[in-house]
């Protein structure tokens, strides 16, 4: 994350908690549904064509809000406004960087980021994204299992105590096997698995299915150009991308 049109995807709205409308995305057919994930990097080749990116069959995005608590996506606020007019759902992400804070404190300001909008509070779960320390060789950002499986749960918690509801973990098999030991405390969250060049991909334990599959990180649509490609695919981690 830090750097094929299908039928029958019905947008839903539901009122499902106080004073917030949240959006539902299902898939008539059962087939999984078409997806980007992006960062401020999409921008470097010029505006994102949002309504190109719905009529070519997008029907969900991940914009990074924040990284750590140092940094928020310039972009992410007009991204969000662009993406929700043309009619596609956005789901704001916060890329993990557990050396510079504790997993609450990246979920506060993660939460705060994406709720300094004019649309209010995000609309659909927040994702933290787990990945290797882009900053250093050490891939578990110089924790050990135990301190990481913490962090992972300072962020969780703080994020149910704000929405009500789990965030959604994006990370990558062998992430979650060497940084939390495959650990079974996150079991009811959902899982975006980024794993390319496969047919079908590993999924690490405790989870069963994938409900996001980050795919390929060289799509390239017209609308936007090189991307992230991710599929949706209801769970009973997330049997809908509702409230």
């Amino acid at each position: 994350m830090l750097y094929a049109t299908l039928a029958g995807v019905a947008l839903v709205l539901s009122h499902t908690m106080p004073h917030e409308t949240r959006a539902t995305l299902t898939s008539a057919s059962g087939q999984p549904v078409l997806g980007i994930d992006i960062s401020s990097y999409q921008h470097s080749g010029g505006p994102i064509d949002w309504l190109q990116l719905a009529r070519d069959g997008v029907r969900f995005v991940a914009i990074k809000a924040t990284e750590g608590t140092y940094y928020v996506n310039p972009y992410y606020a007009s991204d969000l406004r662009a993406a929700t007019a043309a009619g596609i759902p956005v789901l704001a992400y916060a890329f993990a960087n557990p050396t510079s804070a504790g997993g609450a404190p990246t979920a506060r300001y993660a939460m705060d980021a994406a709720s300094d909008t004019a649309d209010g509070p995000p609309k659909l779960p927040l994702v933290v994204d787990l990945e290797d320390d882009p900053y250093s060789s050490d891939h578990c950002y110089g924790l050990n299992v135990s301190q990481m499986i913490a962090w992972i749960a300072g962020f969780v918690g703080q994020t149910k105590a704000w929405t009500g509801e789990n965030p959604i973990i994006y990370t990558t098999y062998d992430w979650w096997q060497q940084c939390t030991g495959f650990t079974g405390d996150f079991s009811g969250t959902p899982l975006w698995l980024a794993s390319y060049g496969v047919s079908q991909p590993a999924i690490p334990s405790p989870w069963q299915q994938w409900t996001f599959w980050q795919y390929t990180s060289g799509g390239d649509l017209s609308g936007i150009g090189n991307t992230d490609l991710d599929y949706f695919y209801p769970t009973s981690a997330l049997s809908s991308l509702s409230g």
